[in-house]
């Protein structure tokens, strides 16, 4: 697989660095969670490589990723907005949380949280509506 398909920004970079300055450097795991809302998004956490990751080193630490998931949503960026990090691929956008849960979508709309049959205009609802081939 190439290496293009993870782009990690100098900010996230310093900020990794930032973090490591004074341990072990442990690798990195990209993962994809389930969110507020349903919404799904990207998490991190620090443990070995499994047989089914692919390891990615980049500026001195690895990054690892379950190869399926890698197919599925590459290119992944990780960027950092100086206080946490934002991490998006294919078909997942950085969690930025609308501060509004209880299904709402961050533009005023109540959802009833079915994307299936939604017709509002959410930008989350239309995306799982789209993908869920309706």
């Amino acid at each position: 697989m190439e290496t293009d398909v993870i782009e990690v920004t100098p900010i996230a970079t310093t900020m990794i660095a930032e973090h490591f300055k004074d341990k072990e450097k442990i690798p990195i795991r990209l993962f994809v969670k389930l969110g507020g809302c349903g919404i799904r998004s990207f998490g991190v956490a620090l443990e070995k490589p499994r047989k089914s990751d692919a390891v990615f080193e980049i500026d001195g630490f690895q990054y690892i990723i379950n190869k399926v998931l890698l197919k599925n949503v590459h290119p992944i960026k990780v960027d950092s907005d100086g206080y946490g990090f934002r991490i998006s691929g294919r078909g997942i956008a950085p969690h930025h949380g609308c501060g509004n849960c209880g299904y709402m979508c961050g533009d005023g709309n109540k959802c009833l949280g079915n994307c299936a049959t939604c017709k509002l205009k959410c930008g989350h609802g239309l995306r799982n509506l789209k993908n869920a081939g309706t």
